[in-house]
């Protein structure tokens, strides 16, 4: 029963990383103006790294020579490493309204969304507002861009969350000798 609440958690696991990765990319595909932030970029490893560990976790499931610690490790590193992608995603839209029209300087000027800007003869120019959209398309480019932004701050967390909640059970069953690497029988999270 475990191992199928194990299972289930791989699964969702992968699958906050396959949309991290999804929304970041689709971020850096979108830059107008320069290159992507480094969180946009950061954000593509964090997706990755909770896909492959992910499979990995799978696979200790099945294969007796993959030592739960080093599963146990790679859950608590990739726990880490989602939780400072999603810290840095809070950071950077801090203070972004998606909703409210009169905070549209915020999201223009937040790197992480904007599509990069420059400033050219005095005037900035924004790689969201390329081709001089009107008014109504202005702000649907611009609430589409600050939604995902979101989206992928909180997928982070979400598999954050999952990793602390395997970190937890794959430590509780390694110290009860029940997660192998020479304690018991082999079975981890």
């Amino acid at each position: 029963m475990l191992a199928g609440l194990c299972l289930g958690l791989r699964g969702l696991q992968i699958v906050f990383g396959a949309v991290i990765i999804g929304l970041s990319a689709s971020f850096i595909t979108a830059q107008k103006v320069g290159s992507a932030a480094t969180t946009t970029q950061y954000s593509v490893f964090t997706g990755a790294y909770g896909i492959l560990e992910g499979f990995l976790g799978i696979a200790a499931l099945f294969l007796s020579f993959i030592p739960d610690i080093v599963v146990l490790g790679a859950d608590a590193i990739g726990a880490l490493v989602l939780l400072a992608g999603g810290i840095a995603w809070a950071i950077g839209t801090r203070g972004v309204s998606c909703t409210d029209p009169t905070k549209v300087m915020k999201i223009l000027d937040n790197n992480l969304l904007n599509q990069g800007k420059r400033k050219y003869k005095g005037d900035w120019y924004y790689g969201i507002l390329y081709g001089d959209p009107n008014e109504k398309t202005a702000w649907s480019r611009l609430q589409s861009s600050c939604k995902k932004g979101l989206a992928d701050e909180i997928f982070q967390f979400l598999a954050f969350a999952v990793l602390v909640v395997l970190v937890v059970v794959g430590w509780i069953r390694w110290r009860k000798g029940k997660g192998g690497g020479g304690m018991g029988s082999r079975t981890y999270v």
